[in-house]
């Protein structure tokens, strides 16, 4: 799942971003506008500023809003008989009109900046706003795209905002709603489904029943009353089943019985059934987009998130402190400047910024940091005045040291210029007055679209101030500021001198980033575009308030270690003393009951499995078999070495979990197929035989960079590494394959990978037998082609007709072609005999064969067919075949021996280059980069190292079809002909397919929505999503016609899953197919070309990209 952010809003009115893939609080570029309330879904955040106006802010979006308008002209070069006509590009005797299209394309130009939309009127003061809410982007039937934004005014008026989508984030007008019996609102909410709820000034609530795809804006009001008649709403918020709210006592409070998916045509399902009291105080509660809360404190102004909610227990167990690390700009009250970094954060700049939060911990308490910060003061809160801080540092040894000296500004800048050059700056002039004379304007720099250069008395220096982290750019009734991209410019959290700082992109061991722990008093939390998944909380949220360890810092387990390391120093130990190893093999067997289908086989039978492996001294691996056994245990049905598995895969259907081993040396079967009673069973042997199997192989981590990917039907992901074959067969001048031909019976007839090119060889030992008369040794051409799909063997051609005759004492050498024998080649006596023991060696050289018996060269045969079409080898005649060895330029590759290794993760497609850089796309069409690891989920921890292994989400959409016919009596019903497809079934009718019945794949799947009605059906559907057509085996349509007597109706339900593997996601542009390729060879770091097609048609090229950086600069 791509990363998601968490905003809140502190006491100053400053807006930060917790991101689910961070570890710290990221803050907004400051512009001098507090706000006051917040509300986002993903990419998009509405606020209300401190002056009551509504301002919009757009980020994270790889590819810019682009929209294409269009405009006909009425002359041009598409003609007609008349305007509402069927127009073509050929000008007829009877045409009279004609039109041509006009194309433009518009951009949204305030990316990555709040942007101001006009007041309801001229006069802002007018009528303020004071509250803002967006959602409805999960709206059920609905395109995707859509968004609903609701809003209060300071009269009590409710507002809806027409026109708002993720392509017109800024909407089109305000639309006033009314209110019936006076009413007057104070707070409103939408949750991601449409449904909508506002409080009254009265203290109660009012819901908006009838929102609907066609009607978002409702119908009506509902009316519902407080918990208590003594108590007074004044906050609600609505997700997705859940609705919460917060009395003026600051009571929380759940709504039971809310389903929003289909509150939009049932009342009762949008107002909910009662009321549940949960037993905490809060100011304020976040319903996240899949019912997760967040809340904060009633007194301490905290932030919490309420921990066990599921879609079977939404209320919840407890609340959860959670304490992230704040990033804080130098406009906030609470900052502080600890070096010269070009940040203006609080932290140890010594120290590296790390992943885990017991890292971030400060030596000192709360407290003392608190007193701390309370010194660190600051004259100016914006940039038009001059601005003096107070520089902390710190000590070789991490204790800070107050600094008398006032440093300003220029003071850091020129402190960072002498630690990039070797000249020394003398600064012991600059004080108080002289910075007092820097005066920054923000009219001076609105004016001007470059940086502006800003001198003072005694500065050795200039300082280049970066516009954008001051001044707006005012536009048409609007605040827009200088476009950035959130992946790269990191001036829209936190203006920055360079301006090409990452949000979420610095490197963390680079030490730029420094936070601070201080005493944040949260006024507004919004979890509308968060989505954390309670079984994989993000690191802030597992790892506590970071005060305590858990079980490593308890006292009893510090006293057993220091027991143990004194008894170890009191223990004798000579280090001359070569001691004798305990065990020099181990021996591991690992057994259980499971169901076994041999190929061809039509039934499961009872089976039990035996694994047996064998380690040596050093820890490899030397042996393992394979063991099936019948029920009783004693006799065998199959067993083989581990060393001849080619793959392991699960081949699971819902409730039936399976794995396929494929084997191709088994003479029964080359696949085995074994099914279990559980799916942890299942995966616990799927993990072992692919650990056991990769050390046999010696396979672990990044495959090289000539790998085959390969994805299954279930979404997992194969990788092939020639690197195996290519150790084992590089030889001095070439790659060798020894043919198996123990026991082979004759003609033996086997295929050359590589075919028989210049450079190839073939060394041949046979045992002729005493009553042998001729042999026949043929290089053969098969060639196939395609006859109405279907594959035919028309010709096979021989390039290569090596025949030796006993009786008449030679050798015959022939081509055959085009069904005809060529002129036969007898020169030169046999130097072979019947009953004797020979080698015969042949090499293929640019102009023949020269070849060899016994090590003498015996003839040279000039080609006569292109020893490039040379597909297999032939040998027939009264022989034994000793061996076969078959050398060629390139490694060869024998498909039925490949061995697949899972990587691991789930994806739907993977795409590669020449350079090993690779790239993947889930089922929903989110893209995602290899990580050079090995390893997640399905190796239930057997990999040897997690690096690089990280969360992966999926989800993936389940179809079930409703079929009716019609009768004249009842109309359409779901009772049909006999001869009819099922009444429920999948999209093809021959299987039955039923809503109650369907099962999820796996455990690790879970359902994330409710059946809803498709209404994006492929050829159309009606209001109510139905299709028709004359009969079932047709092509169906939207609109009802005379002849139709039958439709359906596609219905679906939302799955997601949760693993691991070792991918990284790339943005949030969905992708449909993307292709990569490298300019260069492996290790030089060239640029590689990367084309995609999203989700909605656009080409996109991907730019810098490369071994180094496989993730990419900006799409385009």
């Amino acid at each position: 799942m791509p990363s998601s952010h968490l905003y809140a809003i502190n006491n100053e009115g400053r807006v930060f971003g917790l991101s689910t893939s961070g570890n710290m609080w990221r803050e907004f570029m400051y512009l001098g506008l507090e706000f006051k309330q917040l509300s986002a879904v993903p990419h998009f955040m509405w606020a209300i500023g401190g002056d009551r106006q509504v301002y919009v802010h757009v980020h994270g979006l790889d590819i810019p809003i682009r929209i294409k308008e269009e405009t006909y002209e009425n002359e041009g070069w598409t003609y007609a008989i008349d305007f509402p006509a069927t127009y073509t590009t050929k000008k007829q005797w009877k045409s009279c009109v004609r039109r041509r299209k006009w194309v433009r394309y518009r951009r949204y130009s305030a990316m990555n900046s709040w942007c101001a939309i006009a007041p309801l009127h001229k006069d802002p003061t007018k009528e303020p706003f004071i509250d803002v809410a967006v959602g409805g982007n999960q709206m059920p039937g609905d395109s995707s795209g859509s968004l609903i934004v609701w809003a209060v005014t300071a009269h009590g008026r409710v507002m809806f905002r027409v026109g708002t989508s993720t392509t017109c984030p800024e909407g089109q007008r305000w639309s006033s709603i009314k209110l019936t019996n006076g009413y007057e609102v104070c707070q409103i909410s939408v949750g991601v489904t449409g449904l909508v709820w506002a409080v009254l000034m009265t203290g109660k609530a009012l819901v908006r029943t009838g929102v609907t795809r066609d009607n978002p804006m409702g119908e009506d009001w509902s009316e519902v009353e407080p918990p208590q008649k003594d108590l007074r709403l004044v906050q609600v918020s609505v997700g997705t089943d859940a609705v919460w709210a917060v009395t003026h006592d600051g009571g929380v409070w759940f709504r039971k019985g809310v389903q929003g998916e289909i509150s939009g045509v049932c009342e009762q399902l949008a107002t909910g059934t009662g009321w549940v009291e949960m037993l905490s105080k809060m100011t304020l509660v976040s319903v996240a987009p899949n019912d997760q809360v967040w809340a904060i404190g009633y007194d301490d102004r905290c932030l919490y998130y309420r921990t066990g909610i599921t879609r079977s227990e939404l209320t919840g167990k407890r609340w959860k402190l959670i304490n992230a690390p704040l990033q804080l700009s130098r406009a906030s009250s609470n900052a502080s400047l600890s070096s010269s970094n070009r940040h203006s954060v609080c932290g140890t700049p010594q120290q590296p910024r790390h992943q885990s939060w017991s890292s971030l911990n400060r030596p000192h308490s709360t407290s003392e940091g608190t007193t701390l910060i309370r010194e660190w003061e600051e004259q100016s809160r914006s940039a038009p005045t001059p601005t003096s801080l107070k520089l902390w540092q710190r000590t070789g040894d991490g204790i800070p040291v107050k600094n008398n000296q006032q440093t300003s500004f220029q003071d850091i800048y020129l402190n960072e210029e002498r630690k990039r050059s070797a000249s020394s700056v003398d600064t012991g002039d600059l004080n108080e007055a002289s910075v007092a004379n820097i005066t920054i304007s923000n009219e001076s720099l609105a004016k001007s679209g470059e940086s502006i250069v800003v001198s003072g008395k005694g500065m050795g220096s200039t300082v280049k101030i970066n516009p954008a982290a001051w001044s707006p750019v005012h536009s048409v009734g609007s605040m827009v500021g200088v476009e950035a991209h959130p992946e790269t410019d990191g001036s829209i959290f936190d203006p920055d001198l360079t301006g090409d700082s990452g949000v979420y992109g610095e490197d963390d061991s680079a030490g730029i980033i420094y936070w601070a722990e201080c005493d944040v008093s949260w006024y507004k939390v919004e979890a509308g575009a968060c989505f954390v998944d309670p079984t994989n909380p993000p690191k802030w949220i597992a790892d506590g308030n970071g005060t305590t360890q858990g079980e490593i810092g308890e006292s009893w387990r510090i006293y057993i270690l220091e027991e143990l390391r004194a008894r170890l120093k009191k223990m004798p130990f000579d280090s001359s003393i070569e001691y004798e190893k305990a065990v020099e093999k181990s021996s591991w067997v690992k057994t259980g009951d499971a169901k076994c289908k041999i190929k061809n086989g039509n039934m499961y039978e009872d089976c039990k499995i035996e694994l047996e492996w064998i380690s040596s001294d050093t820890g490899s691996l030397d042996s393992g078999t394979l063991i099936i056994l019948n029920a009783d245990g004693v006799t065998s049905i199959i067993q083989f070495p581990v060393s001849e598995i080619t793959c392991v895969v699960c081949c699971s259907e819902p409730g039936n979990p399976r794995i396929a081993i494929y084997t191709p040396k088994l003479n029964r079967s080359k696949v085995l197929r074994l099914q279990f009673a559980s799916d942890t069973e299942m995966e616990d042997w799927l993990a072992h035989l692919t650990s056991v199997s990769c050390q046999m192989y010696n396979v672990y981590g990044k495959p090289g960079p000539n790998s085959i990917w390969t994805t299954t039907a279930l979404g997992d992901i194969y990788v092939f590494d020639p690197a195996i074959a290519e150790e084992c067969q590089l030889s001095e001048d070439g790659y060798v394959q020894e043919m198996d031909v123990a026991g082979k019976e004759l003609p033996f007839e086997s295929i050359l990978q590589n075919g028989f090119a210049c450079g190839s060889t073939l060394k041949i030992t046979v045992c002729v037998h005493d009553d042998a008369d001729r042999l026949f040794f043929n290089l053969v051409c098969y060639t196939t082609t395609f006859v109405k799909q279907k594959t035919v063997t028309d010709s096979h051609d021989i390039a290569l007709h090596f025949n030796p005759r006993f009786k008449e004492n030679i050798i015959v050498r022939n081509t055959y072609q085009n069904g005809q024998w060529g002129d036969e080649e007898r020169s030169g006596r046999s130097p072979l005999k019947a009953g004797c023991d020979f080698t015969l060696y042949i090499v293929c050289e640019e102009h023949g064969y020269r070849i060899f018996i016994n090590g003498s060269e015996y003839t040279f045969y000039s080609h006569r067919i292109p020893s490039q079409s040379i597909t297999h080898l032939r040998i027939k005649g009264l022989l034994t075949l000793s061996s076969i060895t078959y050398k060629s330029t390139s490694v060869i590759i024998e498909p039925s021996t490949m061995f697949w290794r899972q990587i691991g993760g789930h994806l739907k497609k993977v795409e590669t280059s020449s350079v090993g850089v690779t790239w993947g796309i889930g089922y929903d069409y989110t893209a995602w980069v290899y990580t050079s690891g090995w390893g997640g989920a399905f190796l239930k921890g057997l990999g040897t190292s997690n690096t690089g292994i990280n969360t992966m989400v999926d989800t993936h959409n389940y179809y079930v079809y409703e079929n009716q016919r019609w009768n004249p009596v009842t109309g359409y019903t779901a009772h049909g002909l006999p001869t009819d497809r099922y009444m429920w079934s999948d999209a093809t009718g021959r299987h039955k397919c039923t809503r109650e019945h369907t099962k999820l794949l796996s455990m690790h799947w879970h359902w994330v929505s409710d059946w809803i009605v498709d209404f994006h059906t492929p050829g159309g559907v009606d209001r109510d999503g139905w299709q028709y057509a004359t009969d079932f085996p047709s092509q169906y349509h939207g609109k009802k016609q005379f002849t139709d007597y039958v439709r359906r109706r596609r219905w679906f339900r939302r799955c997601q899953l949760t693993t691991s593997g070792p991918w990284q996601e790339l943005g949030n542009t969905k992708l449909v197919d993307v292709s990569l390729y490298a300019t260069g060879k492996p290790g030089t770091d060239a640029p590689i070309y990367v084309w995609a097609i999203a989700a909605n048609g656009e080409a996109l090229f991907r730019r810098g990209v490369s071994e180094s950086c496989p993730m990419m600069l900006t799409l385009k």
